[in-house]
């Protein structure tokens, strides 16, 4: 549904995006990821037809958006990072706005305003005015003009930044239930809150692509780079220290001391096995009287991820 083929742009000599090369199939929900500068917002806004690229070319469903801009935008729904709203209108009214923007059959567009509200769970919010909307529901209206007229391709830029964490889950919930669908390409920095939701992963650097990885690798990947953060009580730190080592064993593992104070002790542990290690752990420390005072799994952050690619 979305091939690009050696896609640059530069800002006189600035380089913003070089030499882009990917893929997206029907029905694939992909992240598009990078770190704040890598080239995210530049390379959806040139697939959306906002940027004319200094190179390359990007295909939608067979068409050029720059030799066909029409009818390749004509199968597009985006939302960018803030949503296009017109906060004096209603719900309802915007969406009746969009819709005759995009051209829906006029004889459609109740069924087709009804089927989106539906879908994004604002049906009780339609006859509000978008002024009065909180921002987890306003990106529920963004996503909501996006998917009106049920376009090939959905494109969303960083559709959950700003977001509380009940709000994420919602949204994220929301954009799972478009697969199949649609196509969607999702752009964000913020990997942890996002690569449940994708099939697929582009990570771009400095405006290159580095690695694309299906989600099943890229799982693989932070469950290998995880670590297990360990509140140990009541022994000094070298006796605890040699008590996990002994845990360890001589694998790939890795122990690093993190904090302590006069009794507890936090160490961060890394291994290929965390579920093996963890029984291990609460075997042995019960029958060493050791008492383990909290444990919890660190997040694995997207700098971690490009320190491994880079």
């Amino acid at each position: 549904m979305i091939q690009v083929s050696n896609l640059s742009k530069f800002y006189g000599e600035k380089r913003a995006i070089s030499g882009l090369n990917f893929k997206l199939e029907r029905g694939e929900i992909v992240g598009l990821l990078g770190l704040n500068g890598a080239g995210k917002t530049t390379t959806i806004r040139i697939l959306t037809g906002y940027l004319i690229p200094s190179a390359g070319d990007a295909l939608i469903d067979g068409r050029s958006i720059f030799d066909f801009p029409l009818e390749a935008k004509a199968k597009i729904g985006y939302l960018p990072e803030t949503p296009p709203l017109y906060e004096d209108l209603s719900v309802y009214d915007y969406l009746l706005f969009v819709a005759r923007l995009k051209k829906i059959a006029k004889d459609s567009w109740e069924t087709e305003i009804q089927r989106v509200l539906e879908k994004t769970n604002i049906l009780e919010m339609k006859e509000r005015l978008i002024s009065s909307l909180s921002l987890g529901y306003r990106k529920r209206v963004g996503i909501a003009q996006a998917i009106l007229g049920s376009p090939e391709v959905v494109i969303m830029d960083e559709p959950i930044s700003g977001l509380d964490p009940k709000q994420i889950i919602e949204i994220r919930n929301l954009i799972r239930s478009l697969a199949g669908e649609h196509t969607v390409l999702i752009s964000s920095h913020i990997l942890s809150e996002i690569y449940k939701t994708c099939d697929k992963f582009i990570f771009l650097h400095n405006g290159s692509l580095r690695q694309e990885l299906s989600f099943s690798k890229l799982d693989e990947e932070m469950k290998r780079l995880a670590g297990l953060e360990i509140g140990l009580f009541g022994r000094p730190k070298e006796e605890l220290e040699s008590f996990l080592r002994s845990i360890l064993g001589s694998d790939s593992s890795s122990l690093s001391y993190q904090s302590g104070g006069k009794e507890e002790h936090l160490f961060v542990v890394q291994t290929n096995d965390l579920v093996s290690f963890k029984e291990r752990l609460f075997k042995n420390a019960l029958e060493q009287s050791i008492q383990i005072e909290s444990i919890r799994k660190q997040e694995v952050s997207l700098e971690q991820i490009f320190l491994e690619k880079i």
